[in-house]
């Protein structure tokens, strides 16, 4: 049962919120000067501004958003979708939303628990169906986030960092802009493998072109990838694509000069996994 001050600090949000939708910036800077006046910890950990702020830079409502970073709204987690969904070009791609929490101390690679920084998890976001996110805001917001600081290369607690989610969810072009600002395969291991599941020819064919090793075994350490390593799909992008049903995949990767005969971690091959599934043109292209 919520006690009174999480009870009085909804319903401030609230008010905050409707304030902002409603674009009543004095009626904003009264009640939040009137909150801090009454406590000056009201906002501490930015709580209960969340709500309010990201609707602010949703709106590209920025002198809104200025009145409540300055009184100690705080960038969540979620911020970033906020940004990306009202990012449009009359707006510059919502940048300013960017530069002013930057200005108002916003570390730019802050990792948010499990789903890491705002770059990380904008990538693991683009192309969501549920979500709805226009593809070109999510690219041009990227872009102003590398272009500002962030780190094309952080990781995240579940182990997939920018790059490899772009491959995951088959997001080529903005693959090639985190290649472009110095991505590194190094820290991406996996991201040749999350192609190949996808079946994805034209992101695989990039990362080669970038250096990418078609033989590589990216396990990776037990503590981020436990359950990885006793699949018998993971090993090799050979194994993923055959995971994947990809019979274009599959013959991507053996023209490219993938191995046939490598077993993963649980002693299976590529052609041992494709049997196992019941692709039988992918058995034969492998015997």
């Amino acid at each position: 049962m919520a006690d009174a001050k999480e009870v009085d600090d909804r319903l401030f949000g609230e008010k905050a919120l409707a304030a902002v939708e409603s674009n009543d910036l004095i009626s904003l800077r009264n009640m939040l000067d009137e909150r801090l006046a009454e406590d000056p910890n009201a906002f501490r950990w930015g709580c209960p501004l969340h709500d309010a702020l990201n609707k602010a830079l949703e709106l590209a409502r920025y002198d809104m958003a200025d009145a409540l970073f300055q009184r100690g709204a705080v960038w969540s987690a979620e911020t970033i979708l906020e940004v990306v969904k009202g990012a449009r070009e009359d707006n510059e791609w919502n940048a300013k939303a960017i530069d002013m929490a930057l200005a108002h101390g916003w570390d730019i690679n802050e990792s948010n628990e499990y789903i890491g920084c705002a770059l990380v998890f904008l990538v693991s976001c683009t192309g969501s169906l549920a979500l709805d996110l226009s593809e070109t805001a999510c690219l041009k917001v990227a872009a102003h986030l590398l272009s500002k600081g962030a780190n094309p290369n952080e990781d995240t607690q579940m182990g997939n960092n920018p790059l490899e989610e772009a491959c995951l969810h088959g997001e080529k072009d903005m693959a090639a802009l985190l290649l472009a600002h110095n991505a590194t395969l190094e820290r991406a291991p996996k991201a040749l493998l999350h192609a190949a599941y996808e079946g994805n020819v034209d992101i695989m064919q990039m990362l080669l072109d970038h250096g990418a090793d078609i033989n590589l075994h990216p396990y990776g350490k037990y503590t981020t990838l436990p359950l990885q390593r006793e699949r018998e799909d993971w090993g090799s992008a050979l194994h993923t694509a055959v995971k994947g049903g990809h019979m274009e995949a599959v013959e991507f990767l053996l023209e490219k000069g993938a191995a046939k005969d490598y077993r993963n971690e649980v002693g299976v091959t590529a052609l041992d996994l494709a049997k196992k599934l019941g692709h039988e043109e992918i058995v034969r292209l492998l015997q």
